[in-house]
């Protein structure tokens, strides 16, 4: 048995109409009555239905009042199209991640920016990669964002043995993941988020660029850290045990370098976006992945509530109109 629920509960207090209604119109059939029984006889008028009239009024005036509250029972299931676009984020987790020129870190900076930006990328299907010179899919494409969000505080520099920072990498598995695993079709709107500290030690990715051109995947860079730089920490147990050194005894000092995060932006007509102790956030980021074009990435099948409101107005206008014709009958 379906339970009746009401769509427009604020209307609620159209509810007392109906009593009031009910009393007035009352009023005026007792007024009819009278002025019908004291002005004309029995015999000028062959019927009289003013009872009939009254009810009809009062139907009309209940079924109107009960149409506004919007009551509504049972379901119907209906194709939802859901619209957004696909991404990926390749976040760089080499050692240099952790330089402290950005607070507390370069890599727990990105990651809370990171999260604020899925936060707002409502309906999108986002998935994480995390590299340094190889990359490994942390989380695929999903909509939902704490389980993205989790895997992101999972994200941290211990995850691969620190050799150094290649982007080619990344960026293969994530054009793989576009192309050959994830359930799609070439419509839809894909795009890749680089974040990175910018010094890539690994092959030219010039051939890459041609290729994720060809699959209409879009590419955005961010640099993560400052030009001047920080030591970086060296972390045993994700805990920091001092400083690196070079053999001479010197500190190892990460900096931003960010020619080849400028070149790939560049290439795909996007903007660079530097996240360091002058712009904090990515909304820039997240105004540029806005302006792509949303394409349907699924169908569903929902369970919709029927509104019945429809058929107690139309009742309520048959009763109204109806009781217009039911006038005195002159007798011939």
């Amino acid at each position: 048995m379906h339970t009746v629920e009401l769509a427009y509960s604020d209307n609620l207090i159209w509810l007392l109409g109906i009593p009031v209604s009910i009393g007035i119109i009352y009023l005026v059939y007792k007024r009819v009555v009278y002025i019908t029984e004291t002005w004309f006889s029995p015999e000028q008028y062959g019927r009289s239905y003013p009872f009939l009239k009254m009810l009809a009024r009062m139907i009309g005036f209940v079924m109107l009042f009960i149409g506004l509250v919007g009551p509504y029972w049972g379901s119907s299931s209906e194709a939802q199209r859901v619209m957004g676009r696909e991404i990926y984020i390749l976040l760089d987790v080499s050692a240099s991640m952790n330089a402290e020129d950005l607070r507390p870190t370069r890599l727990e900076k990105v990651k809370k920016e990171l999260k604020n930006l899925i936060a707002n990328l409502k309906g999108d299907r986002i998935g994480l990669i995390v590299f340094s010179e190889y990359a490994y899919v942390q989380c695929p494409l999903t909509q939902d964002y704490r389980a993205i969000s989790m895997f992101l505080d999972m994200a941290n520099t211990d995850q691969f043995v620190q050799t150094g920072t290649h982007f080619r990498s990344a960026l293969a598995l994530a054009m793989d993941r576009f192309v050959n695993v994830e359930d799609g079709n070439k419509n839809q709107t894909r795009a890749v988020v680089l974040v990175s500290d910018g010094e890539d030690y690994g092959d030219t990715y010039v051939s890459l660029i041609e290729r994720l051109r060809q699959f209409d995947i879009d590419v955005f860079t961010v640099g993560v850290g400052t030009y001047e730089g920080a030591p970086v920490p060296n972390m045993v147990e994700n805990r920091k045990m001092g400083y690196k050194r070079y053999d001479d005894g010197a500190l190892v000092i990460s900096r931003l370098i960010d020619n080849d995060l400028e070149k790939i932006a560049k290439e795909f007509g996007s903007k660079y976006i530097s996240l360091n102790d002058g712009s904090d956030n990515l909304s820039e980021l997240e105004t540029q992945i806005k302006s792509l074009t949303s394409s349907p990435l699924e169908s569903n099948m929902d369970q919709v509530e029927t509104n019945k409101y429809q058929i107690f107005l139309l009742l309520s206008v048959i009763a109204l109109f109806g009781s217009l014709f039911v006038m005195p009958i002159r007798k011939i």
